[in-house]
């Protein structure tokens, strides 16, 4: 049963750290990923209270991310400013972070009941690691004043977060073979 819901919360962070897009459409939809999220913390709520706290931000998350399957090209260059867009963003980003600080406290509090000290400290090492990424995505939006600077961390950001997707999705793999 463990295994299962880690599994779902494995192929959830495929879909929402990856996005991918092909003429304005997510090629891989951040809200499939929070439906697989949520059988995963449905499956793990009564391992902790952290899975059942991040099961009831999912909802909300759930509800977010249909606004996000589909963002109009920018065809013309430039910055365009979209105030409905940017609220989305920034309650998207708040919840998100709090969602998958539940996920990885909820992994640190099965962890600290089994005695896994190893996957105890891997679970906080991966939060920060999470929580650093999405600082640092924030820095980049500011960064478009200096638009050179702004493209090399773009390109760092892409390359950190297809590398943390995989050691995140290499985590949900071990926890639930080991939890």
């Amino acid at each position: 049963m463990v295994k299962a819901g880690f599994d779902k919360l494995f192929w959830g962070f495929l879909f929402i750290m990856i996005d991918f897009r092909v003429q304005g459409f997510d090629i891989l939809p951040d809200i499939i990923g929070y439906i697989l999220f949520a059988v995963g913390f449905s499956t793990l709520a009564g391992h902790s209270p952290y899975f059942k706290k991040a099961g009831t931000l999912n909802l909300v998350m759930i509800a977010v991310s249909i606004f996000s399957i589909y963002e109009q090209p920018n065809t013309d260059g430039g910055v365009h400013f979209n105030l409905l867009g940017l609220l989305i963003g920034i309650v998207s980003l708040i919840l998100g972070l709090i969602l998958v600080h539940h996920l990885f406290m909820g992994i640190k509090e099965m962890a600290n009941h089994q005695g896994k000290t190893q996957i105890y400290e891997e679970a906080e090492k991966r939060w920060t690691q999470y929580l650093l990424l999405q600082v640092a995505a924030i820095l980049a939006i500011v960064m478009f004043i200096i638009p050179p600077l702004a493209f090399i961390l773009i390109i760092a950001l892409f390359v950190f977060s297809i590398i943390l997707t995989v050691v995140i999705m290499r985590f949900m793999k071990r926890c639930g073979e080991n939890l």
